[in-house]
């Protein structure tokens, strides 16, 4: 069996030392350069796996890629870059690479990656800131950017999933604007901001004078939307009557206004979305099953934001900017505030962080926002908070009694701060063991003659 060739063509000669150091082994050999001329010429000769950076000075690696892609169709090209924006992952994807690796890798994963892909081998011889461009940290929404990549040549239904705050309009609105339909009309509608009485016109249309209020005839959203894209969110409010009628749309490719007997031809790609387990509301026979296969085609999963604590920065960064307006500036935000942002849980997810975002700006009094410009609520309900002001009081304890001891000449302040500190540590542990000393003393990890020491020093024997 043949080793497995790989090429990585970086800018970067440290990248290119760590990729032939942590992966050459004796199944891989490594081929390294800097020159796309130089690539070109190595994969000519046979390459199994290419790992190519974005920036490669005047040239693109993305651009590359798509090219190389199309000629070396037994090469895997695999894209690694710094810059592991939304649109860089998913226009990687899109240009024929098989993956895309953010920087810092982990050469682990790499090799792994590697040995993946080519399991087989023996049978195959041969800022100031820019734009927000939703950069991410995190592993799951990497994944969902990868898996846009691959739908967005597509026509096919996608059913995005997530907790109400998540972003899935974005996402949807994303994946439009990666599609082929993006330069056609994008129709987002609410399924829950709309009576039930009012939902069928409002997606099918009418004709004038077929209910009363039906002064003229109306578009409907997916009339609308014809050749584009139609977000339907909250899917799961609609009713059984209605579903019924949105799973013939989706079968026929054609809709009829209400009070009319005509039916309209449509070309409209459906992205819908839900924060409910449509699985579930099919089992309770809420839902229509075959609707909801014909949503799934494929599902995207967001994840809430406390699963997304690497990008906290990120999305405040971006809302800062957003929200400029309110000031006419941009604000910045202290690593204390970012550090309580960081630890809150975010039960509205990225949309209450953006609300809490503007209600900072509102209240910062210099241009840099502290922990006391946001709401009380981050800290209510943040343990990290609690910890940290436990921490400063501590603090404080030992600078009044340093103090102290200077003022006085005295040399035992560790004595007396260790005094202060260790009776609630004892007493705890006697109440919580029933005063039993063995116990007490086994769970502090400390002798048992010492803790009956300490006990009667503190002044506990009466209690134990």
């Amino acid at each position: 069996m043949r080793k497995i060739r790989v090429l990585a063509v970086d800018d970067e000669t440290n990248i290119l030392w760590l990729l032939k150091e942590g992966l050459t082994d004796e199944k891989i050999d490594v081929l390294t350069t800097e020159d796309p001329y130089m690539a070109e010429n190595y994969l000519s000769k046979g390459v199994d796996i290419c790992f190519v950076d974005i920036f490669l000075g005047e040239h693109n690696g993305i651009r590359l890629t798509e090219k190389w892609a199309a000629i070396y169709k037994d090469t895997h090209f695999i894209i690694m870059t710094a810059q592991d924006t939304g649109s860089n992952v998913i226009e990687s994807i899109k240009s024929g690479a098989k993956d895309f690796f953010p920087k810092p890798f982990d050469l682990n994963q790499l090799k792994n990656k590697v040995i993946a892909l080519c399991g087989k081998i023996e049978q195959h011889p041969i800022a100031d800131i820019k734009e927000y461009d939703f950069e991410t940290k995190n592993k799951k929404m990497l994944e969902i950017y990868k898996l846009i990549g691959k739908i967005s040549k597509t026509n096919i239904n996608v059913l995005i999933l997530g907790e109400s705050g998540t972003g899935k309009e974005v996402v949807a609105r994303m994946i439009h604007r990666q599609s082929a339909r993006f330069d056609k009309p994008f129709i987002p509608i609410n399924m829950a901001a709309i009576p039930n009485e009012l939902l069928e016109s409002e997606l099918f249309g009418h004709e004038k004078g077929s209910f009363t209020g039906a002064v003229t005839d109306k578009k409907g959203k997916f009339e609308e939307a014809h050749t584009g894209t139609i977000f339907l969110d909250e899917i799961s409010e609609m009713d059984m009557g209605l579903q019924s009628k949105l799973l013939r749309v989706i079968q026929e490719k054609e809709v009829t206004k209400v009070g009319s007997s005509r039916t309209l031809k449509l070309d409209t790609r459906i992205i819908a979305a839900s924060n409910r387990n449509l699985e579930e509301l099919v089992a309770q026979g809420k839902f229509r099953e075959d609707l909801y296969y014909r949503l799934n085609v494929v599902s995207i999963e967001l994840p809430p934001l406390y699963e997304r604590k690497e990008d906290t920065a990120y999305l405040t960064n971006h809302f800062l900017h957003k929200h400029k307006n309110i000031k006419d500036r941009v604000l910045t935000c202290s690593e204390e505030a970012l550090e309580a942002l960081t630890a809150y849980r975010w039960p509205g997810n990225i949309r209450e962080l953006e609300n809490t975002i503007q209600y900072a700006i509102v209240n910062a009094e210099t241009d840099i926002i502290m922990p006391e410009n946001l709401p009380t609520k981050i800290f209510e309900h943040n343990p990290a908070a609690g910890s940290k002001s436990t921490s400063n009081d501590l603090y404080k304890l030992a600078l009044d009694i340093i103090e102290s001891e200077t003022l006085s000449d005295g040399n035992n302040a560790y004595e007396e701060y260790m005094k202060i500190v260790e009776f609630p540590l004892m007493k705890a542990v006697l109440d919580k063991t029933g005063n039993n000393k063995s116990i007490s003393a086994k769970i502090l990890g400390i002798n048992r003659n010492t803790f009956r020491k300490k006990v009667r020093e503190h002044d506990l024997e009466q209690d134990s």
